[in-house]
C-alpha cells in the first residue's frame, strides 16, 4: 500500500532584528513604556522624527498591523534617506507581503549606502535564494563571508541554495560549515538530518537530536525524526515520538496518521489504527480521502465490514480516482 509522507521543510523567514533604541529627540524614553498614545504625541510635537516614525513602525510589526508599519518605516526613510536599518526593516515587511521586487529594492539602496553592512548582504542573499536567483545570492553571501569568514548564517543560507539548485554534496557541506560556526545553529542541524534521512543515513538521528538539543519542543524536529525512525522499522520509538508531538499540539494530524498507519501496517493493532486515522480525520483537511481510506482497511481487517464498506464508499465520493479505494470496495462486495 503507498503512502505519501508529508514531511515539509518550512523556512522560516529570519525575523526582523530589533536595534537598540535610539533616544528619542533627546527625550530618555524607556521603550517599553511605550504606548500608540505616547507615539502619537512625540510625533505630534517632533513631526519631523524619523526615528520617532521608525519606533512607531515598530511598533505596529509587534501588533501585526503591516500596512501601518510599512507606512511609517516609509515615513521615517522620507524624512532620512540614510538609515540602513530603515531600509533593512523595510525589506523585512515586505518579504512578509510576499513583495519581494519592493524588497529587493529597498536593500539594494542599503547596499548602495553600507556595501559592507553584513545584515544588508546576508538578507540580499536570502532574498535572491526565495526567489532562485542563487548566482546573485551566492554574490552577496561570499561578500559577507569575506568580510567575516566564520558567519554561520552565510554558510546556512549558501547549505539552502545548494539544497535548493539539486547539490547536495555542497549543500551538506555548507550546512556542516554553519554548525562548525555555531554549534547551536537549529536550521542546519535541521536540514543535514532531513538530507541525511533520504537515503535513511543513522547519521541523521544525531542531526536531529541536536536540533532537538537546541528547540526541545520543535514540532518540525520531532516529526522529522519519528519519521526517520518509522521509515528504519523503529515503530514503537516512533510511536512515542508521535505522541509527544500530539501532547505539544493535538491537532497535528500527520503524526496521528502516521500512527495509524504503524499500527495498521507493522503492529496489526486494527482498533488502534482506527482510532488514530479517527483522530487525523478530525483534524486534517474536509477531504483527507487517505485517512478515511486507511480508517477502512483498519476496520475491515478488524472484521468491522460495514463500516468498512461505508469508508470506501465515502473516500471514492471525494476522491473517484482512487484506486485503492475502488479496489478494497469491490473486494468487500464480492464477499
Amino acid at each position: 500500500m503507498k503512502h505519501w509522507y508529508a514531511l515539509l521543510f518550512i523556512f522560516v523567514f529570519s525575523s526582523c532584528q530589533e536595534n537598540s533604541t535610539p533616544k528619542l529627540d533627546g527625550n530618555d524614553v524607556d521603550k517599553s513604556e511605550l504606548t500608540l498614545d505616547s507615539l502619537n504625541s512625540l510625533i505630534k510635537e517632533s513631526p519631523n522624527s524619523a526615528k520617532l516614525y521608525f519606533e512607531r513602525a515598530k511598533y505596529h510589526f509587534h501588533n501585526r498591523d503591516l500596512a501601518s508599519s510599512q507606512g511609517d518605516v516609509g515615513r521615517a526613510l522620507k524624512i532620512d534617506s540614510s538609515q540602513t536599518e530603515f531600509y533593512l526593516f523595510l525589506a523585512n515587511l515586505k518579504i512578509l507581503s510576499k513583495e519581494s521586487r519592493d524588497a529587493r529594492n529597498a536593500l539594494l539602496k542599503a547596499y548602495k549606502r553600507d556595501p559592507k553592512n553584513i545584515e544588508v548582504l546576508l538578507k540580499l542573499g536570502e532574498l535572491y535564494m526565495i526567489v532562485e536567483d542563487y548566482a546573485e545570492s551566492f554574490k552577496y553571501l561570499n561578500e559577507a563571508l569575506e568580510l567575516d569568514i566564520h558567519n554561520a548564517t552565510a554558510y546556512r543560507l549558501k547549505g539552502f541554495n545548494y539544497k535548493y539548485a539539486g547539490d547536495t554534496v555542497n549543500s551538506v557541506s555548507s550546512f556542516q560549515t554553519a554548525i562548525e560556526q555555531d554549534p547551536d545553529d537549529y536550521d542546519s542541524y535541521l536540514q543535514l538530518g532531513l538530507l541525511f534521512s533520504i537515503p535513511l543515513n543513522p547519521l541523521a538521528l544525531d542531526f536531529y537530536d541536536n536540533a532537538l538539543r537546541v528547540k526541545p519542543t520543535s514540532l518540525e524536529a520531532l516529526y522529522a525524526k519519528a519519521l526517520h525512525l518509522q521509515n528504519i522499522g523503529e515503530s514503537r520509538e516512533s510511536i512515542e515520538l508521535y505522541d509527544r508531538i500530539i501532547s505539544l499540539n493535538a491537532a497535528f494530524f500527520n503524526a496521528h496518521f502516521n500512527k495509524g498507519y504503524i499500527y495498521l501496517e507493522h503492529l496489526e493493532k486494527f482498533d488502534s489504527a482506527a482510532f488514530s486515522f479517527n483522530n487525523a480525520l478530525e483534524f486534517g483537511p474536509k477531504d483527507y480521502y487517505q485517512a478515511l481510506y486507511n480508517r477502512g482497511l483498519s476496520y475491515e481487517r478488524a472484521g468491522l465490514t460495514e463500516k468498512a464498506l461505508a469508508d470506501y464508499t465515502a473516500t471514492l465520493k471525494i476522491n473517484p480516482q482512487y484506486d485503492l479505494a475502488a479496489e478494497s470496495l469491490s473486494r468487500l462486495e464480492k464477499k
